[in-house]
């Protein structure tokens, strides 16, 4: 019987809506559902964790069979996502935008550039297949590392080429072309500016020289280096030598600086701009800069600080605690960390949001986007939690993975739209501005609707009225008139 009544729940919540069944049903883990004041699904559990959908606040919808598989779609983006052995698998359509991949085997992406052509790019076997074009023939790379590369707007530079690595490199940087062979140890430079010339027989001989800029030059690299630098600017050229580690010196109409056994000794300065220190380096530290009002220092590893127009910090026992706050073109931003235990980060944003995040690892955490009037709009916390990051690196790990280690979780979606559940949906309730509902498997259920309309359910199934939510009733009078 009892597995009859959860065909029926199953069949009746996916073709009717709930419009049938309770509110909330909870036959947990074998069968969990919710639904609005209207009778849509919000969501639904079938065999624990296995099968999860919800409802996004934006309208989407968001299937996952954890902890192998997720589709996601964004309404507001047109966007339609699939997630497989995150975070491996991906693969994400826009109406412009299309991108694939099962790292470290496959990726490919097609786009409209900003010159609106479409351009492809693609890698298999990561890193040693690359390969793109874009429709207008502009651009075509192939590469199959180590034999062969050509490779645009990689690593820094704008065009790599190789030929049988490391045998053979060439490289494009600000209009000037290297030629490596073998790399990185002899080198020479083919380049758009006539007056550049680069070469080097490492560890040898070697020069980098643009006429009326700088001239570099080493021998026996890196004991002997010697250079003339900012030779096309007003204050006139910085000379400096080195007889490395032992003593380096350099000189300029403004600037001077010198270094003993380097790193442990180094000063530098330039007058009225900046003065930079190191004693006995890492362990201290001075620099000073007038352009950004910066003065830091720091007694490695007991403390160090800094001050600028739009930042102060402290750190202590580096690097287990830090104190900062600075100005950002989001907003401001303080921050407290005592590593690995416990971080807060609180963002108050310039539209008069506040982004609060604290975590107790790996106890607890909470993660609430605030309105302009301090309500909470968007987040969640759990217990425990375990994952140590948040952003861009958490993306997708709750929801393929935190049914694992979270015993309590709770989210709000919308300003009006919170919810906590129990691991397994052992409890679980959910208030909206359509009412609200909670459970407890097998035992009860209870339900406001948007009337404020209040029913508990013994055993799932059995009614008992409890009468109207006065509150809710007034609020319902109020909004009608």
């Amino acid at each position: 019987m009892a597995l009859r009544s959860v065909f029926v729940a199953c069949l009746l919540t996916l073709t009717s809506g709930c419009t049938l069944m309770p509110r909330e049903l909870n036959l947990s883990p074998v069968w969990f559902h919710r639904c609005d004041g209207d009778g849509n699904v919000l969501e639904w559990d079938c065999i624990w964790p296995l099968l999860h959908y919800e409802r996004t606040p934006e309208g989407g919808d968001d299937f996952r069979i954890r902890p192998l598989y997720r589709h996601l779609t964004e309404p507001e983006q047109e966007a339609t996502e699939h997630q497989f052995l995150w975070p491996l698998g991906r693969v994400r359509t826009y109406p412009e935008q299309t991108s694939h991949r099962l790292f470290p085997l496959w990726s490919w992406r097609s786009r409209v550039n900003d010159d609106g052509e479409r351009d492809v790019d693609w890698y298999a076997a990561f890193p040693f297949l690359w390969g793109g074009h874009t429709s207008d023939g502009r651009e075509n790379y192939f590469a199959f590392l180590p034999f062969f590369a050509d490779i645009p707007d990689f690593l820094t530079y704008s065009r790599f080429r190789t030929l049988l690595f490391p045998f053979y490199v060439s490289v494009d940087k600000g209009g000037h072309r290297h030629h490596l062979a073998p790399w990185p140890l002899v080198a020479f430079s083919t380049c758009a500016e006539g007056t550049h010339s680069w070469f080097r027989i490492a560890p040898l001989y070697g020069h980098d020289i643009e006429a009326g800029k700088y001239d570099r030059r080493f021998v026996l690299w890196p004991f002997f280096t010697w250079s003339t630098e900012n030779e096309d600017t007003a204050s006139g050229p910085v000379h400096a030598w080195s007889f490395w580690p032992f003593f380096g010196w350099r000189s300029g109409s403004d600037v001077t600086g010198w270094h003993v056994l380097w790193p442990f000794f180094q000063w530098t300065a330039k007058r009225d701009h900046f003065t930079t220190l190191n004693v006995l380096w890492p362990f201290f530290r001075y620099h000073w800069n007038r352009t950004e009002n910066l003065t830091q220092w720091w007694l490695w590893p007991f403390t160090s600080h800094v001050t600028s127009d739009d930042q102060r910090a402290w750190t202590f026992a580096w690097p287990l605690v830090w104190w900062r706050q600075y100005d950002d073109p989001d907003g401001f931003t303080r921050q407290q960390w005592v590593l690995p235990f416990f971080w807060r980060i609180v963002i108050e944003q310039k539209d008069g949001k506040a982004d609060r995040y604290w975590k107790a690892w790996p106890l607890a955490h909470s993660n609430i986007l605030h309105d302009p009037d301090g309500k909470p709009a968007l987040g969640d916390w759990s217990v425990p939690s375990p994952w140590p990051d948040r952003g861009g690196l958490a993306y997708g790990i709750q929801e393929a993975y935190g049914w694992i280690w979270e015993f309590v979780r709770g989210v709000h979606r919308a300003r009006d739209d919170h919810g906590l559940d129990l691991v397994a949906r052992l409890y679980s309730e959910r208030e909206r501005a359509d009412g609200a509902s909670c459970s407890v498997p097998l035992l009860f259920n209870y339900e406001r609707d948007p009337d404020g309309v209040r029913t508990l359910r013994l055993l799932q199934f059995l009614p008992i009225p409890m009468g109207r939510d006065n509150v809710m009733g007034r609020d319902n009078v109020t909004a009608g008139q």
